[in-house]
Order: C-alpha cells, then structure tokens, then sequence
C-alpha cells in the first residue's frame, strides 16, 4: 500500500520512474517478439537492422517458437550411416535467456535427449529403424510437454501418429517456414491436360496448413477450394483460371504493400509472370503424394502411410482384397503389425485361391504352384508389387522397412 502511494505522488509530482537496469550478461537491445503484421508475412524476409546485430546473435536466430535445429530432420538412412561411422560431436546447448522462453527450453531439452539415443542406435543390428523410433519417441514426449502447460503448443503436436510425424518432417526441411506454410510447395504447377488427373484425383491427400495459416497455406486453400469446384465438371479452363486468377491476386497483394516482392511478381502481369511462375513450380505434375510400393512385407513403416489417408489406384483384383487385409492390422500395436499383415495376408490369399474361377481368374496362375510358400513367393512378386497408391504419408524408400 505504501509503495503504491510513493508511485502515486511520484506521478502527480511529474517525476519519471526509471525503469532498473536489465542484468549484466542479456541482450541489451530491444528485440520484438510479437507476431509481425500480415503485411510483413506477406513479403521476403527483410535483413536485420544494424542496431539489433548483437541481439540477433543470441535470439533472434530462433525466432519466438523454435531453437536451431529444431525440430529434428527424419533420420534418413544416409544420414544414420553417416553418424554412427564418423561420430561427430555433438552441438553445444544453446544459451538460452535464464527466465520465460519456456518453448525453446522444451525445443533444446529434447534435441538434448536425442542425441545419446541416436547414439545408443549406433550399436544395434538395425540403427535405421532404431533411429526412427527414438526420434519418433523424443518428439511425443516433447509434445506431451507441450501439452502440460497452458501455452499455445507447437503446430505438429496438434495432429497424432503418422500425421504429427509428416508435419515434423516437413517443418525441419522447410527451414522454419511460418505455421501452416510448412510442406506448401510453392508456387503451384500450371494445369494442363497431363497433369489435371493428379489434380482432381490427389486433392485429398495434398497437405493443408498444421496451425494457423500463413500466407502460402491461405493462398493454397483457395486455390485447392477452387479446384475442387471446377474438378467436379473436369474443367481443365476453369482449373487454369484459378490458378492465373490466384497467382495474379497475391501479385497485387504483394504490390501494395512496397517494393519487396516475390520475384516472378516482379515481371510483368500477363504470359511472361505465369511463364516465371510455371517454371519454378517444384511439383509441376502434382505427383507428390503418387508412390508405386510393394505390399507383400508390409512393416510398421509401410503400415504408417497406408493407415493415413490413402487412395488405391490400381484397381484390379486381387489388389483390393489383399490391401484391405493388410490395413485390417492397422488398428494394432506397431510391435504386432507385422506378424498380423503375414496372418492377414495368408488368409485372404487362401480366400481367393479357394474362390477361383469366379470373377478373378488368377492370370499369373500363383494359386496353381506347388506349397503355400511357393504361391506366397508369386503373389508377392506379381500381384502386390509395384501397387499404384496415392498415400499423405510417405512410404518408406525400398529395402529401408522396419
């Protein structure tokens, strides 16, 4: 009560109230950590300003919601090999503000509890797949923690399994792209007759925004929602139109807001900008989510895409039956998925070849040869290899299943 009377009287005498000196060690320059304007998000990132030079060395490098190297890149089996044959040293922990920033502590603690168990991967028969559940493992655990206390979690922790470890993925590639830009290939593949099939057909699989969206994820949603309106009548004009119509927006946008623009905006409005556009798309055929896979070893690897939004694309028997059995094994513990795809498997190839002569006629004649390890053999080869899929979630590469 007495110090809130001294601060009154100090007001009403006119006095200035001076603010204490901030420790010895911080940052002594202001850093801003509110979220930029959306007329900022909108344009390339501009150069720090010389003034804010010493802080950007011990902050804002990470941004308000992400330390470096955060989140983990998907241990690629390259990288794995690489590691556990050169083991280099292991990176310092960042020196963090010693009060708030509760976020980048998480962030740090579990690039910290990753390391040793890469490590530990090192040692075992098949380091790949160890790597993958550790990895797996620590980043759960981090959005358990993230969940704990009442702040806004990281964007991947909102979604579960395969779907949380895909946005993972793709934030570590995107180089901390903005919340719900992440795994948005820009700019978008002009349509055209060869690729409007994929368009319309893969639309449900292509990623939307994790959190909230930014400034490409918006674009994407209208454009992907205009889609769908014109691949309902399979209009390849109307899906040119939105897609000339949505570039030439965001053009305009990006105009009114100053100089800095993306660069095929720089060009002039017409043919030559969307020449500049069609030309830098990274997925030109919007084929990102086809993948041709072999289902006849069907791993928690191969089960985590095939769980997660897929589409079958070769239709013919005895495809369907045999993949149905296989994602029947989804609901199980990973440590089971295995041993339930090869009794799935077994059965509905049993099924089939007992059903014969029916409307499947079994043109590769597996059912015909010799014991039931010989026709495994064939089905495997023939009829579950090279499977057609649109799947979200990427498959893993051939010869790296669990």
């Amino acid at each position: 009560m007495a110090a809130l009377s001294l601060l009154l009287l100090l007001f009403l005498l006119g006095a200035t109230v001076v603010a204490p000196e901030p420790p010895q060690g911080l940052v002594q320059e202001s850093v801003e950590l509110r979220p930029p304007p959306i007329q900022q998000l909108l344009q390339d990132p501009a150069p720090l300003p010389d003034a804010a030079v010493a802080a950007a060395a011990t902050l804002a490098p990470w941004g308000p919601r992400s330390v470096p190297g955060f989140p983990p890149p998907w241990p690629e089996a390259a990288a794995v090999t690489r590691l556990c044959r050169e083991r280099p040293p292991r990176p310092a922990a960042p020196a963090l503000p010693p009060s708030s920033f509760g976020h980048l502590r998480r962030q740090a603690a579990a690039l910290g509890a990753l390391g040793p168990r890469l490590d530990s991967c090192c040692g075992r028969a098949a380091p790949v797949p160890c790597a993958r559940r550790e990895w797996a493992a620590v980043l759960d655990a981090f959005c358990s923690e993230e969940f704990a206390v009442k702040t806004r979690p990281f964007h991947c922790c909102r979604l579960r399994g395969a779907h949380r470890r895909r946005c993972f993925t793709e934030a570590a590639g995107s180089g901390g792209a903005a919340e719900g830009d992440a795994g948005v290939p820009f700019p978008p593949g002009e349509p055209t007759a060869s690729n409007m099939g994929n368009i319309c057909g893969l639309r449900g699989l292509r990623p939307g925004p994790a959190g909230p969206a930014g400034p490409l994820a918006r674009f994407q949603l209208r454009l992907e929602r205009d889609f769908g309106r014109c691949c309902r009548n399979g209009s390849l004009e109307c899906a040119h139109e939105a897609w000339r119509s949505g570039l030439e927006r965001l053009c305009r946008q990006e105009a009114a807001l100053g100089p800095r623009q993306r660069r095929c905006c720089g060009k002039d409005p017409g043919p030559a900008r969307l020449r500049c556009f069609a030309a830098s798309a990274p997925q030109p055929r919007y084929d990102r989510e086809l993948h041709n896979v072999s289902l006849g070893q069907a791993g928690p690897a191969l089960l985590r895409a095939l769980c997660g939004p897929a589409r079958l694309l070769s239709k013919r028997r005895p495809v369907p039956e045999l993949l149905g059995a296989i994602t029947s094994c989804c609901p199980r513990p990973p440590q089971e998925q295995r041993a339930c795809t090869e009794e799935q498997l077994a059965q509905a190839i049993t099924t089939l070849c007992s059903a014969r002569g029916g409307a499947w006629k079994d043109p590769k004649r597996c059912c015909s040869g010799g014991d039931p390890a010989a026709r495994r053999r064939c089905f495997d080869s023939t009829y579950l290899a090279g499977v057609t899929m649109g799947l979200a979630v990427p498959p893993p590469p051939d010869g790296h299943e669990e």
